[in-house]
């Protein structure tokens, strides 16, 4: 699946760079180091990887992970900072993977260093903070919207919408009425292709109309009438005109990704739509 996703974007003209990302790609080390291999081989540009720098817990270690990669043709990293990940993941490692990447390639780009600065503030770097201990002692509400605020990243596509809702000002349906998807699904500055071979534009996974192996498929209402409706109408037009039956939520939604997420959850089960996939995108 790496050598047929890099030969084909070894054929995209208009394609500056790709990085590499997760998930947590560095969980399969040998596999990271193949996939930094395979776009080299087939001169396809690296901008750098994200990692959150998990496996660096000693300075040698992370030097010489970080060094294998950058021989590997790897040119850059980047580092997450995140209260997420520090419930995983001590800020000492966290601060032994900046100093190694410094140490490598010269720098690292830190997402964000806002956070990282913020997590300074604990008062002890070699522990992992559950969440809700970390916002405690920082002074944060987990409830009132802060955590999106500070991760200014996160999306309500996934289990952020499920998991960090609680406290959210909700919306009712109508509210997205109108609200087209067209213009996320068209652009391609940046785009994601997920272990499956599928691609998706956004920050919209599990929804995908090209692949690896065939990155420029026709696309319409005869073929893929969901993604369709999503992207000439968005979810309430696609709820009104493919799921009616759908129930939604009562109590509303933090946004229209949260209603599509759980609109297309209800359609999966249903083994409608071959373009909702992949399916681990919607067991878990």
């Amino acid at each position: 699946m790496i050598d047929r996703t890099m030969s084909a974007l070894s054929k995209e003209r208009s394609l500056s760079g790709i990085h590499f990302g997760g998930g947590e790609c560095s969980l399969f080390f040998d596999r990271l180091l193949y996939a930094v291999r395979s776009a080299v081989k087939h001169s396809v540009r690296i901008d750098y990887l994200e990692t959150n720098g998990g496996w660096c817990v000693d300075d040698q270690t992370a030097v010489d992970g970080f060094k294998r990669l950058r021989d590997a043709g790897l040119p850059g990293v980047l580092i997450s900072a995140s209260l997420f990940h520090l419930e995983f993941i001590p800020l000492n490692v966290t601060k032994t993977a900046i100093r190694a990447a410094h140490k490598v390639f010269g720098g690292a780009f830190l997402w964000t260093d806002e956070v990282l600065r913020l997590m300074e503030r604990l008062p002890d770097h070699n522990k992992r903070y559950p969440i809700q201990e970390s916002c405690r002692l920082l002074g944060i509400n987990p409830s009132d919207g802060t955590l999106w605020q500070i991760h200014s990243y996160l999306n309500p596509c996934g289990r952020a919408a499920r998991r960090l809702s609680e406290g959210l000002r909700r919306h009712q349906v109508e509210t997205f009425s109108g609200d087209s998807c067209g213009q996320t699904f068209q652009s391609t500055s940046h785009f994601h292709i997920d272990p499956c071979g599928n691609l998706f534009t956004g920050h919209c996974p599990g929804i995908s109309v090209a692949t690896v192996d065939n990155l420029h498929p026709t696309v319409g209402e005869s073929n893929v009438p969901f993604f369709t409706a999503l992207y000439e109408g968005g979810p309430v037009e696609a709820w009104k005109l493919h799921a009616p039956e759908f129930k939604p939520d009562a109590a509303g939604y933090i946004g229209k990704c949260h209603l599509c997420l759980e609109l297309r959850q209800y359609l999966f089960e249903q083994k409608t739509f071959a373009e909702l996939r992949p399916a681990e995108m919607y067991r878990n």
